[in-house]
């Protein structure tokens, strides 16, 4: 399945969205990959992220580290909560 940006409609991923208010393809809709380049990994590492951290789409586990678990204690999420 290939996923589009939100805000563009593209397959692309990384920089280069003029319509996006950081200027970075969004792939919202895949909770197995990265939202913004595509890998398949958790936490620091992705230069094209506003927090540089990998951020996958919204599915059953927690967005910033694959947990299962909700509520506090995410050690790779701004906020330091499991978000889904």
């Amino acid at each position: 399945m290939s996923t589009r940006c939100r805000y563009c409609n593209s397959t692309a991923f990384g920089s280069g969205c003029s319509h996006s208010p950081n200027r970075v393809h969004e792939h919202t809709c895949d909770p197995s990959r990265c939202e913004f380049c595509g890998s398949t990994a958790y936490g620091p590492g992705c230069s094209f992220s506003p927090s540089k951290r990998h951020r996958h789409g919204q599915g059953s586990k927690c967005r910033w580290c694959g947990s299962t678990a909700l509520g506090s204690g995410c050690s790779f999420s701004p906020t330091r909560t499991h978000e889904r």
